[in-house]
């Protein structure tokens, strides 16, 4: 109560300026936190749905490609693509070949990896990434040699849905193969670095294509109910994979379990660094808020000198009044938290919505900055900020048990 009034009467007082300043301050870090940590939850969810859609959660791959862009094909194990399908966690299990090649339109030349795919794949992500024509029909009896390109490969070989491009495959040994595409989609990620190398077809094309045997593949990509039981579910796999191996299927011992952060580690490791600069960024405007925290709080304490010695005449104790100026500090952090909320949200949610940010995809692998406001993550961040503030004022204000009552009730009210 005696907060709340205080508060009220202070806002004419000679402590105002210095209070408006402290929740100013408060504001701008909470925003700035706010913003911080929505990039980086941003740039972590976004390239990790992206490489998942792309490459699935794990991968299982002959352990001589492991680190290759194109590997040796394998034969496919039905004994094996059964027991990875009935392994814990795993929603489905697909085959999955990739073969390099140079294609051609024209004029314009460009090098791509084709990923041949089948009953299995992960439609409704592509369908989401899809924006013109539609996904090659994996189903049908005939081949149809439809591709899916990206838009940045689209653009430069300045193709569209329905042209015709004309692919070369390489093989060790051999004359080159040639082969003809048409181009059934375009679809767009936004994650530059795997859309200007990666087309889609069906799994049977690349085969023939790349002259491979009818049962032949690259291997197979996994995905899980629950991303984050990568690790454990890939330890899993490659038990599964040991006890496939002895039980005489030969193909499983010479295969690995490779999740995202093993086939990509300097993508992870860039998003750690990442981490690392929120939480630096986190504990500059949290000592630059508390710095104006304790100094708004000395400031009330000084003006209100005349009201504590009258209420320690009364008979207060120290600890009932520094309660006071603690309830006047938490009120201010509310106002400028509230402020500063409204800021960093409206912002992010803009550039969710806008995307007025973009971005150079060669040094940040996407188009746009992305953003991402994670419940959990906000709640924790403004109680968290909360209870720092109110605990570190508890310092400055232990100065009211240094005023007493007979000098300070000569101060004007």
């Amino acid at each position: 109560m005696l907060a709340v009034r205080t508060a009220r009467h202070d806002r004419g007082s000679r402590a105002a300026v210095m209070m408006r300043i402290a929740s100013l301050s408060t504001a701008l870090g909470i925003a700035v936190m706010i913003l911080t940590l929505a990039v980086v939850a941003g740039f972590r969810h976004e390239i990790s749905d992206d490489l998942r859609g792309l490459a699935g959660d794990i991968q299982v791959i002959d352990v001589s490609g492991w680190g290759r862009s194109d590997s040796d094909p394998m034969p496919l194990s039905d004994s094996l693509l059964e027991r990875l399908r009935r392994s814990e966690h795993v929603l489905s299990v697909a085959p999955y070949a990739v073969a390099g090649c140079m294609v051609k339109s024209g004029d314009r030349v460009a090098g791509l990896r084709f990923k041949g795919v089948g009953d299995g794949f992960d439609e409704a992500w592509w369908r989401a990434k899809l924006v013109e024509g539609e996904l090659p029909d994996v189903r049908s009896a005939e081949r149809r040699k439809d591709l899916l390109i990206s838009r940045a490969t689209a653009r430069s070989l300045r193709v569209g849905v329905g042209d015709k491009i004309e692919a070369l495959f390489l093989d060790e040994g051999d004359a080159p193969h040639r082969d003809r595409y048409k181009v059934a989609g375009i679809y767009h990620t936004g994650f530059e670095e795997l859309d200007g190398v990666m087309a889609v077809a069906d799994l049977r094309d690349v085969r023939k294509s790349a002259s491979w045997g009818d049962d032949e593949i690259t291997g197979y990509e996994i995905a899980l109910d629950d991303p984050s039981r990568a690790d454990a579910a890939a330890e899993r796999i490659d038990a599964l994979l040991e006890d496939a191996f002895y039980d005489g299927d030969e193909i499983a011992g010479e295969c690995v379990a490779a999740t995202l952060e093993m086939r990509y580690p300097v993508i992870y490791d860039w998003l750690k660094a990442h981490g690392v600069n929120a939480r630096v960024i986190i504990f500059i405007m949290t000592v630059v808020a508390l710095f104006n925290m304790a100094s708004a709080m000395l400031i009330m304490v000084l003006d209100r000198t005349g009201m504590i010695g009258t209420l320690k005449a009364a008979g207060m104790r120290n600890a009932a009044i520094r309660r006071i100026f603690l309830w006047r500090a938490a009120m201010l952090f509310v106002r400028g938290a509230a402020w500063g909320n409204a800021v960093g949200l409206g912002l992010a949610a803009a550039q969710a919505v806008f995307r007025p940010v973009t971005l150079n995809p060669s040094g940040y692998m996407l188009s746009a900055l992305p953003v991402c406001v994670e419940l959990w993550w906000w709640a924790a961040l403004n109680a968290g900020a909360l209870a720092v503030t109110v605990a570190a004022m508890w310092l400055p204000s232990m100065i009211v048990a240094r005023i007493s009552p007979e000098e300070s009730l000569k101060y004007k009210q």
